[in-house]
Parts: structure tokens; C-alpha cells; sequence
């Protein structure tokens, strides 16, 4: 980061700690007309600005930590908010956990105590002002201007006009007005008159100069914002399912605000899938993207990913449509099958290939785990090729035959057919009895089997989805208190956080729910239970908690995301 950016940014986040407690009058808002609805879309292409679970909800105040989070966004930081791997000291927030606690290790925000960053505490016109203006290089510390004047000396710099800064003074500040007053600033000068806002933001590499242009904020002038009040826009009523096989409800639950699919897996109009961008580990795209190409009429985030890792390899099972892409056994899984219904367990899945009489269990899928024990397979979707890691051997199969079977050392490279896989298998390995050197030219059969299904009877045939997460909530219609290996820091215990869960319950039915406002993990536990599940365990949540239903974003990630679970009906 910059020296100078790091400065301006301190600026920026530290005017928070002053929200205005002055009495305002109540108005109707500005920010609710179309105009501002335009503006909030067009600071969506641009990643500037995101709804809600409600969706961009304009006439509702912003709170502090959402004036973090814009203010993050527009001056394009947010790629490093989010790969920022400390926590805060602040107990009491639920979600922005990220963007709080980069700010704070950074020095550019501190919160009302110790231990409180009070982050729904509303933020009025001119603290949101102040902020606009110290990205905008004016610094009230060298007396450009103050917090109590911000508005009106906004309005002698043409951010405003000066009926909208008496207007404002008065008024409770909505988030379409945050709208309005950032897509104004992006369009003025900066203070020494080089660039605009939007500009600058373009040689940062925020987002292109092209899509400035269509976005209105580049080479069509400055854009003053003015205050016009409006009629408040009614609620939109909340989705109605497209089937009656699926259900959509928002509701309070066991004390969290939930919202809840339930699908009847039963009804053949239903079908559910699991999905990797790509079919490729490691590829990643935004989940409206994801949405776009589904044509699903719901679609949630799965498997917990190494997201802050060059290769972004999920954790856990993925199969899509009865391929294994990714196998790595201990957590909880949900099994589809092809008759419609589903299961979930925790099991040790194995790849057998069988030839001639002989066979070779495989342990893994696709995982860069390798010793001298190991036996891995390698498909078209890790790559078209693998690196060695140890020495072993490798037998080659395409087109269903093996074609290939040699020796490779350690920080080789070994290719990856097109139409096949490759079993690597570790010198060890390959020393045991019940080892059988393979048949080049020989037809072999791959299939999959259960090497422990921890006393689940997890079954595999007819399986043609799989997807995993953690720590189980539910099992056999009971609370699990037991955290997996992996899954025992804080965010699975006590920490509040946005998450996704799925389960299923006493009449075989589907049930998801997604909580971007946040929930503990006994939280969760109590939820799904109340929601009548036998069976229910933790997928990914926090910035990568997501969910679209029936044309609605109801939950929008922070990050690209990989395995999701699609509905069909």
C-alpha cells in the first residue's frame, strides 16, 4: 500500500468514531427515487457498492460499519481488506469482521472502546461528507475545512448544491444518499485539480476507464448531487416459490434470522446439483456470474475453500455429476443421487480400478497430498499436469485403457490425459504384498467405494453429487457438540458470523438457510434443530456466504466463489 493512500485512508475511517448525535428531523429520503436505484446499479458494475441480504435497501440508514465497508470499496481496497487474516479486538460485531479488522491493524479506525466498535450506530450526512471529502485529498487537519461545516463547504466545491447541504444538515442520512453523494464524488476533481476521484481510481486498476464511461462517472462532467425529497417505496414483498415443491420463508428461529428453503427432494420436478466453475479446482467467479450460467431457480455457496491461497482448492468431497473432482476425506458430506434423494454421513470415499483380475485402491482425488505411502488420482480437472512431490510411480489410463506405467522422481512433472486420469502411487505403496504391477494395453474400470463411513452406512451407488462442510450441527436428530480436526478455532465456536447450513429433516426434505446477518455455531445447531433436521452440518460462511432465489441476490459474497449447490425446479 502507499504511504500517501495509507494517510488519506487513516483520515477517511478515523471520522467514524464522531458520528453526529445532533437531533434530525424526520423527511422523506432522497436516496429512494430511480435515479438513485440507477446510481446504485451502476456502483455495482463498478464492485463500489453492494445490498444487502435485502437487497440495496435505499431508504435504510447506513451504520457505521457500512460506511467502513463503502468507503474500503471506493477507494479500492477491498482485495486487501478481505485477505487480511488478523482479528480486531471488537467482540461485537457480526459480519465485516475483515474490512473492521484490517482498518484497525492498519491504524485507520478504532471503535468506542477496547473491546466495542459499536457497528450499527447510525451515520449521519456529515460524517458520511467528511469522508467523501478526505478522499478527495481536503484535510480538515490542515484546515481545509471541519466536521461541522463539512456539508456546506461541499457545496462550495460543487459536490452540492447549497439547498441539498441545508437539507441534509437536518435530515436522517439513507444509504440511497450514500449512493448519491459517492457517485457525485467520483466524478469531481480531487483537490489539486489533476485528476477525478474516478479517475484515480482507474490508474489504482479499481475497475477499467471503459467502465467508468459506461458507468456514467468518466468524461460526462461533474454530477452535483441534489436532495429531492420522495414518497418512501414500499417493502418488496418477499419471493413467492416458483414450485410447490420448494418453499422460501425469512423468519426468526431459535433467536436467528433466518432466511429458509425447504425443498421436497421427492418430487420429480426437483433436481439438485452440485457445481465447480469449470469443472476445474481452483477456478473461481462471481456469484452472480455463477447464477447467470445455472439458470437455477435457487443456488447457495458449498465446500469451504483455501480462499486466500494462489490455488483454491475446496476441503472436503466435491462430486458433480458422478465424478469425483476432489476427494479428501473427514468432514461431513450430502450425498445426491440419481433417484432424487440425499444422505448425509462422513465418509472415507476410496477410487478402486480394477484390471485383469487386479485391483489399486486410490485414497485421494486431485489433493497435493503426497508421501511414500500415497495413492492419488489425478483427473483433467486439477490440470493438464501434476508435479511430483515424492518419488513413486504413476500409471497412465485414457480412453478407459492403460496406456502408460512408469517411474517419476520427486520435482517431476507428469502429464494429464485429456480423456483419462493418473494414479500416482508412492514407492511404499508400491512395496506391499497386495500391490499388482499393471497390465499396459489391459481395459480397467474406475468406481468409487466407502472405506469408513463412521458407522453411517453412507452408501454410494446411484450417488451422483456430493459436496462437504463443517462442524456437524444435527446427527440423528440431536445437537453435535464434537468439532472436526480443522474446524476448532474461534469462528467455530464462539465467534458470530455469517453462514450457510444444510440439513435434512424427520420427512426427507431439503432444508438450507443462509444467515448473512450472523449466528454462532451453537446458534446454528439450535436453529437447524428447531427447523425439525435430523441431519445437518456448516458449509462455508462470512465472505463467502451467498444465496439466490427466484431473481432475488438474498445473501451476496464477498469473494468469487468455487462449489456451489444448485436447485432446479
Amino acid at each position: 500500500m502507499k504511504i500517501g493512500r495509507n494517510m488519506r485512508i487513516a483520515a477517511l475511517l478515523l471520522a467514524l468514531v464522531m458520528v453526529a448525535t445532533a437531533m434530525s428531523v424526520t423527511a422523506f429520503a432522497s436516496g429512494s427515487s430511480e435515479l438513485s436505484t440507477e446510481r446504485a446499479d451502476a456502483l455495482a458494475e463498478l464492485n463500489l457498492f453492494q445490498g444487502t441480504d435485502k437487497g440495496y435497501e435505499l431508504d435504510a440508514t447506513p451504520t457505521r460499519i457500512q460506511g467502513v465497508v463503502m468507503l474500503i470499496r471506493l477507494l479500492g481496497l477491498e482485495d486487501e481488506a478481505l485477505a487480511h487474516e488478523e482479528n480486531s479486538p471488537f467482540t461485537d460485531l457480526s459480519w465485516g469482521k475483515d474490512y473492521i479488522a484490517y482498518a484497525y491493524e492498519n491504524g485507520l479506525a478504532r471503535g468506542v472502546s477496547d473491546t466495542s466498535f459499536d457497528p450499527n450506530s447510525p451515520l449521519d450526512a456529515k460524517s458520511y461528507v467528511t469522508l467523501l471529502l478526505r478522499a478527495l485529498d481536503y484535510d480538515d487537519a490542515a484546515g481545509d475545512f471541519s466536521w461541522n461545516d463539512a456539508l456546506a463547504f461541499a457545496a462550495s466545491e460543487g459536490l452540492m448544491d447549497s439547498a441539498a447541504a441545508e437539507t441534509l444538515a437536518g435530515v436522517s442520512l439513507n444509504r440511497g444518499d450514500m449512493v448519491d453523494l459517492s457517485y457525485c464524488a467520483l466524478t469531481m476533481d480531487v483537490k489539486d485539480g489533476s485528476v477525478t476521484l474516478a479517475e484515480r481510481l482507474v490508474s489504482d486498476g479499481v475497475f477499467t476507464r471503459q467502465a467508468g464511461v459506461d458507468a456514467g462517472v468518466i468524461g460526462g462532467g461533474l454530477v452535483k448531487y441534489e436532495y429531492e425529497a420522495s414518497e418512501p417505496v414500499e417493502e418488496e414483498p418477499q419471493p413467492e416459490p416458483s414450485s410447490s415443491a420448494v418453499s422460501y420463508s425469512y423468519q426468526n428461529v431459535a433467536g436467528v434470522d433466518a432466511h429458509i428453503l425447504k425443498v421436497d427432494v421427492s418430487d420429480p420436478s426437483v433436481t439438485i446439483k452440485t457445481a465447480m466453475v469449470s469443472n476445474t479446482l481452483g477456478a473461481t467467479a462471481n456469484f452472480s456470474d455463477i447464477v447467470a450460467q445455472s439458470g437455477a431457480l435457487a443456488v447457495f455457496n458449498g465446500n469451504f475453500f483455501a480462499s486466500y491461497d494462489e490455488f483454491k482448492v475446496p476441503i472436503g468431497h466435491v462430486m458433480v455429476d458422478g465424478e469425483l473432482l476432489y476427494g479428501n476425506s473427514g468432514i461431513s458430506s450430502l450425498g445426491i443421487y440419481e433417484d432424487g434423494s440425499v444422505q448425509i454421513g462422513r465418509p472415507g470415499i476410496f477410487t478402486e480400478l480394477k484390471s485383469d483380475g487386479n485391483s489399486w485402491s486410490i485414497y485421494e482425488v486431485n489433493t497435493e497430498w503426497q508421501d511414500s505411502y500415497a495413492s492419488v488420482l489425478y483427473t483433467p480437472a486439477y490440470g493438464s499436469s501434476f508435479p511430483a512431490n515424492v518419488d513413486g510411480t504413476v500409471m497412465v489410463v485414457s480412453g478407459g485403457a492403460i496406456t502408460g506405467y512408469q517411474s517419476v522422481s520427486a520435482g517431476s512433472s507428469v502429464s494429464i490425459p485429456s480423456n483419462g486420469y493418473v494414479a500416482f502411487m508412492g514407492r511404499d505403496y508400491t512395496s506391499t504384498d497386495y500391490y499388482r504391477t499393471p497390465s499396459v494395453g489391459s481395459s480397467i474400470e474406475l468406481s468409487y467405494y466407502v472405506k469408513d463411513d463412521n458407522g453411517e452406512s453412507f452408501r454410494m451407488d446411484g450417488i451422483v453429487g456430493m459436496f462437504s462442510g463443517a462442524p456437524r450441527l444435527v446427527k440423528d436428530g440431536a445437537i453435535v457438540t464434537e468439532l472436526e480436526a480443522g474446524f476448532q478455532e474461534e469462528r467455530f465456536t464462539t465467534a458470530v458470523s455469517p453462514r450457510t447450513a444444510i440439513g435434512i429433516d424427520a420427512s426427507g426434505k431439503l432444508v438450507i438457510v443462509s444467515v448473512p446477518g450472523g449466528a454462532s455455531i451453537q446458534q446454528m445447531r439450535e436453529l437447524m434443530l428447531a427447523l425439525g433436521c435430523v441431519d445437518a452440518f456448516n458449509l462455508d460462511g462470512g465472505a463467502s456466504c451467498a444465496m439466490y432465489y427466484d431473481g432475488q441476490y438474498i445473501a451476496t459474497p464477498g469473494r468469487q466463489l468455487t462449489v456451489t449447490l444448485q436447485i432446479f425446479a
